[in-house]
């Protein structure tokens, strides 16, 4: 009887422990990506066994920072995440060798990103998000080459912009002057010891201390802090259906970022749904130009009319459209951020404009708010103050020889690698049927520079005209 007990006992006591590990795999397999190979320690230091991703040129040095991701020769994937090592090598004295001490090592999943930039570019862009250990769901905040702590972040491999420096110069601009923009920093990158070129390790669009910050609790009634991305349909996951969208009066579709999926509630998504229709219904209204019961009701202007002149400087027709980043905190109002110019000033692989005159104009919110006659007011008051700064030929063209001498010799190295890229046609055809692509990396800083200037210019004597957009 008491050999019966203890089998009895030993038999539920095994379905437990089984049963709570089926549980435990199930929320691990649930919550982290697959297949982890030889991951750091917890406290970031090295493995002593040599990893697959020491590239095969030890002699390789650069006077950037060097990041070397290991995945162990897995398969990356757009969609579903791989655990690989990510070294970090950068020396105070900026001569960082690919055998170097390492500046970090840290566990994290990578992934292939971007839209049309998946579908055509040869040069992987990649999604990194680090954890304190593989197979767990800690995340680590790191502080990358000087930038502030988080855990996710993007690597920007310029493929289209031969300049390679179109998004650094304008978010280095737009870091100037609006609330939030992505911080940046070039380095040099190797994937299981392949060496990939120059990349731009960049800060996601994200909500947390270090990026965005907004209020992480909302009310019982549902109101929230959100942040909301506008892209083609089915882009984006938790998509919403607004009055512009209902009405036809916008175009695509918005997609809750923040609060994330995993927490948010139907009385949050209710309410940010209800919240963006209540301004677009103000801003397609009669009364929409009234300052205290119109659009400026519900907006940060400011942060709209910046957002407006960077993308229209730039030459961004999309903006508005894709890449559109609107975000609110709780009791606050929308306000906009920047992202995404590989397409800027002119670096177009579709059709070339041929009317290079107001481009962002006509887009989603804008092609209303320019009917008001105080906000193209503020627009064009403040283009004016902001060429005298930061938009300045001056200051543009300065900021262009400043970001070429800080690649230095990385141009040569990336395009041992992208220099076929001068010998293809990846933009649109001129007027007159020809190719535009630059022939060398000289040429494309050329044709950066020369559409800068002409841009101004056009601005500078065109600017007004946005007056006859105003219907009051």
């Amino acid at each position: 009887m008491k050999n019966i007990l203890v089998v009895a006992l030993a038999s539920a006591l095994l379905l437990a422990s089984a049963t709570w590990m089926m549980g435990q795999v199930y929320w691990h397999a649930a919550a982290v990506p697959p297949v982890a190979t030889t991951p750091p320690t917890e406290s970031g230091t090295a493995q002593k066994n040599t990893p697959v991703g020491v590239p095969q040129d030890s002699a390789f040095s650069s006077h950037l920072p060097l990041i070397l991701i290991d995945t162990a020769r897995q398969t990356i994937d757009r969609n579903v995440p791989v655990w690989a090592t990510v070294t970090i090598i950068d020396n105070a004295s900026r001569i960082n060798r690919v055998l170097d001490q390492p500046t970090m090592v840290v566990a994290s999943t990578i992934r292939y990103r971007g839209s049309s930039s998946y579908l055509t570019f040869d040069k992987a862009q990649f999604r990194l998000e680090f954890f304190r250990r593989a197979h767990r769901n800690a995340r680590r905040d790191v502080p990358l080459l000087g930038m502030q702590a988080d855990s996710d972040w993007v690597l920007h491999g310029p493929f289209l912009d031969r300049t390679l420096i179109r998004n650094r110069l304008i978010y280095q601009v737009a870091r100037r002057i609006m609330a939030w923009a992505p911080d940046t920093r070039f380095s040099e990158v190797f994937v299981d010891g392949e060496y990939l070129g120059v990349y731009l390790l960049t800060e996601s669009v994200k909500v947390s201390p270090a990026r965005i910050s907004l209020a992480r609790f909302g009310l019982l009634s549902g109101e929230t802090a959100y942040l909301v991305k506008r892209e083609a349909p089915g882009v984006n996951s938790n998509p919403i259906a607004t009055f512009g969208a209902i009405t036809g009066r916008t175009s695509n579709e918005l997609s809750i970022s923040f609060p994330p999926a995993s927490r948010l509630s139907d009385a949050q998504r209710a309410w940010i749904s209800h919240d963006i229709s209540r301004f677009e219904r103000t801003l397609y209204a009669d009364h929409f130009a009234d300052p205290s019961i119109g659009y400026a009701a519900f907006i940060d202007v400011d942060s709209f009319v910046d957002y407006y002149i960077i993308n229209e400087f730039a030459l961004i027709k999309d903006a508005g459209e894709f890449s559109t980043v609107v975000y609110k905190d709780l009791h606050g109002r929308l306000k906009m951020a920047v992202w995404d110019f590989n397409n800027a000033f002119e670096n177009y692989p579709a059709s070339l404009l041929a009317d290079r005159g107001f481009v962002v104009a006509g887009n989603n919110w804008f092609n209303r708010l320019l009917q008001d006659r105080n906000f193209a007011r503020r627009v064009i008051d403040r283009y004016r103050e902001l060429r005298q700064g930061v938009l300045s030929d001056e200051a543009l063209l300065g900021d262009i020889d400043g970001l070429v001498t800080e690649l230095g010799a990385a141009v040569k190295r990336n395009f041992s690698v992208w220099g076929y890229t001068f010998y293809e046609n990846l933009l649109s055809r001129d007027a007159d049927g020809l190719p535009r692509d630059p022939r060398s990396h000289a040429d494309a800083l050329t044709q950066l520079r020369d559409s800068i200037v002409a841009r101004g210019a056009f601005l500078d004597a065109h600017i007004e005209d946005l007056y006859k957009l105003a219907i009051n």
